[in-house]
């Protein structure tokens, strides 16, 4: 039996040689069935910076994404979640 994930799964990492911090998050597409427009209005922030490479996009409509920012990759995705809650 599959898990239906209903959260986005976030994670911080650090590249071993250059230090270089990027946040990845996995956005279930459960989850964007309901705060697609959320998630929209979060990925064109001027904080968030990503490439088309950083991006895959599933079959099912979900989608993980690499990201960079000036602040700390958390710090963004508290962001997300605060926009989330005001729904």
């Amino acid at each position: 039996m599959a898990i239906v994930l209903a959260h986005p799964q976030f994670q911080v990492l650090t590249h071993v040689q250059t230090g270089a911090v990027k946040g990845r998050i996995y956005f279930p597409a459960l989850f964007l069935a309901e705060f697609s427009g959320a998630v929209i209005k979060w990925l064109q922030r001027q904080e968030i910076s990503f490439e088309e490479k950083d991006l895959k996009i599933y079959s099912d409509g979900s989608f993980r994404i690499y990201f960079k920012t000036r602040l700390s990759p958390e710090i963004e995705y508290l962001a997300l979640i605060k926009i989330i809650e005001n729904i």
